[in-house]
């Protein structure tokens, strides 16, 4: 059983995952969200925490996927002023000790680095980049009954954002510092809203071309029931792509099943390629944004995933405006596709897959909700 909350990060990732091995549940921790108003740590975060015994409080695997403000934010106030109990036995990050040797620049990514000096830090790679190699195996990392297989990034991506890191770094504090916006369109420009449901899957497929997003640390967890979890962060549709290519086992010219998929990137159109989905078997669909500050997910997206699959099941995190348009039962099933919301006033997602079977995680008596 691996059990996924995706708990309330705004436009941002935060993965409190649970999974039960040998009588006993482990845990890991995927991304913070943004940092909460002054830098402490986001409220979604900080409540999960407070309804988590503090002698429940060790996790087997922290990871940063990427320096971006939305995913890195939360963690920072974690490790600088980490909650009762709170320990990791290894943090995946590629900060500045794996992309610049012991050179600082400064920002988010930055003081992350100083917090891990003394952490443990990318132990399963020996304390160098968690990166995917041009050839041969992918890295595995085996944790007590969950394995993680990495599809992203690729070590000359890593080698790219070296180049650029002081400006980058730069890029995203003034990123977080700037004014929040509502319904803005995606990233890259391209506003959907208003074109046709029919005519979305015909608007041709533009790459992301974001450095960072490309040097996401991306990767396929199987537990030992069978079970499959795609985390994609916000990894590039073509670097999965060709990680997923690379799995042992996956049949030439066949799809590689998995029971779970958090859609890379929000949702945005410019991570989740047609040649993607094509590579990938996979019936549930975990979205993971309020949209508020760039619309996701994106409209083309979504309906490409209709489109590919045989009624799909898309499980948003947030009832916001950006996710409402699914939320109407006869319009989905008009689309081809199934929809699972939050309250309104209660968002997070919270999933569990058992067996190959993804459901909604019930309310056990007893257990702080």
């Amino acid at each position: 059983m691996i059990r996924i909350e995706a708990l309330p990060a705004r436009e941002g990732d935060c993965l409190w995952v649970e999974w039960d091995h040998a009588g006993c549940t482990r845990r890991m921790l995927i991304d913070g969200g943004p940092a909460g108003r002054g830098d402490t740590l986001p409220e979604g975060l900080d409540a999960r925490f407070k309804r988590q015994p503090a002698d429940e409080c060790a996790f087997d695997l922290v990871v940063c996927t990427h320096l971006d403000a939305d995913h890195i934010g939360g963690l920072i106030p974690l490790f600088r002023d980490p909650p009762e109990g709170f320990t990791a036995h290894d943090v995946w990050f590629n900060g500045d000790r794996q992309l610049l040797g012991d050179v600082l620049s400064y920002a988010q990514a930055d003081s992350l680095s100083r917090l891990l000096r003394d952490r443990p830090w990318n132990r399963h790679f020996e304390g160098r980049a968690a990166a995917v190699p041009p050839s041969g195996e992918l890295p595995r990392a085996d944790l007590p009954g969950l394995r993680l297989t990495l599809l992203s990034p690729l070590w000359q991506t890593l080698q790219r954002l070296s180049r650029m890191w002081t400006r980058e770094v730069e890029r995203m504090e003034r990123q977080r510092h700037a004014p929040e916006q509502t319904m803005a369109p995606d990233v890259l420009g391209g506003s959907d809203t208003g074109v046709p449901w029919e005519k979305l899957t015909a608007h041709p497929y533009t790459s992301d071309p974001s450095v960072p997003n490309r040097s996401s640390i991306a990767f396929l967890a199987e537990h030992e029931d069978g079970s499959r979890v795609l985390f994609g962060a916000d990894a590039h549709a073509e670097t999965l792509q060709a990680g997923l290519r690379r799995l042992d086992g996956t049949p030439w010219g066949r799809p590689y099943p998995v029971d779970l998929c958090k859609v890379p990137h929000h949702g945005s159109s410019h991570n989740l390629s047609p040649q993607l989905l094509a590579q990938l078997d996979c019936q549930h669909w975990l979205f993971s944004t309020n949209g508020d500050r760039f619309g996701h997910p994106d409209r083309r997206a979504v309906a490409r995933i209709a489109a590919r699959y045989e009624r799909p099941v898309l499980w948003f995190n947030y009832l916001s405006p950006s996710t409402s348009e699914y939320a109407h039962a006869e319009l989905a099933a008009e689309r081809g596709f199934t929809a699972e919301h939050p309250s309104g006033d209660r968002p997070g997602a919270d999933l569990t897959v058992s067996h190959g079977l993804v459901t909604r995680t019930p309310i056990t008596p007893g257990r702080a909700q």
